[in-house]
């Protein structure tokens, strides 16, 4: 098998996507100040804070947790653990059943008119599920799913061979799925994302599949009850992409060629050499 000259995972395309939007991040609703008028941020430092989120992320750069990606992490790891019919198996994350009373008191055990719910605790933070939510993830994607695929698949461009590589939530049949959490949900919410490209071009050009139909990003709005019920229900909503091998071929050619050319301008930034196939 041919050695790849770059070795890309999707999170990073996101991140490089994210830079190459700077201006449009800048004109954006939030980025407004509404007194002023003016831009709380030029589009400049916003680019140029992107692209140091960018390098951390190429190198690795220890960060401190961000609870609402771990609460993601915690929910897709119930999922998982749920469809499996397995406890998990991760370090970092600890999963129980706990019981919450009228009035907020959580207990490891079931009092009258207690509910039970689901908690994880990850990075010394509690995260708790209403079970319905949980389980209407795991009904939507079926026992049969195949969680946490490792896809990869090779890629030639002009600037060298390129190793496309990740995991996939969620394989259904000709589908795959991946499953996002948030606070807020409105549709197109990924359209610039790059994971409805990676993992099914992966996937065919490995040989696993023959073919793909789509991809869909199954987002959950996650809210909590209320400070005394600290349990977290979501709404679930579907953005399902049809996949076009060739438009994908095209799509990813482009991306990752002017990434390449983005990486080889800054290697001197890059310590973490794995980008480059440890080169």
């Amino acid at each position: 098998m041919s050695q790849p000259d770059y070795k890309i995972y999707p999170s990073l395309l996101d991140k490089f996507q994210q830079y190459l939007d700077s201006d449009t991040e800048a004109e954006s609703f939030w980025n407004i100040d509404y007194e002023t008028g003016e831009m709380k941020k030029t589009a400049d430092e916003i680019a140029a804070q992107n692209e140091q989120e960018l390098l951390d992320a190429i190198n690795r750069v220890p960060s401190e947790p961000i609870p609402a990606a771990d609460r993601g992490t915690c929910f897709n790891e119930i999922v998982d653990c749920l469809i499996s019919g397995k406890n998990t198996e991760r370090e970092d994350i600890s999963i129980c059943s706990m019981w919450i009373d009228p009035m907020g008191r959580i207990s490891l055990e079931q009092e009258e008119g207690s509910v039970k719910f689901i908690q994880a605790t990850m990075n010394g933070a509690e995260y708790n599920f209403d079970i319905a939510t949980c389980m209407a993830a795991v009904e939507h994607f079926g026992r049969d799913a195949v969680i946490q695929h490792f896809c990869r698949g090779l890629l030639p461009t002009q600037m060298g061979l390129v190793e496309l590589y990740g995991y996939a939530d969620y394989i259904v049949k000709d589908v795959v799925h991946d499953l996002k959490t948030t606070s807020s949900y409105s549709f197109g919410k990924y359209e610039q994302g790059w994971q409805k490209f990676v993992y099914p071009y992966c996937l065919v050009s490995s040989g696993e599949m023959q073919s793909v139909s789509a991809f869909e990003y199954t987002a959950f709005q996650l809210t909590r009850a209320s400070l005394r019920n600290p349990i977290t229900s979501g709404t679930m909503y579907r953005e399902v992409y049809t996949y076009d091998h060739n438009y994908a071929i095209d799509r990813l050619t482009h991306m990752t060629e002017v990434f390449i050319d983005w990486l080889e301008c800054h290697r001197k930034d890059i310590t973490d050499k794995k980008i480059f196939a440890y080169r």
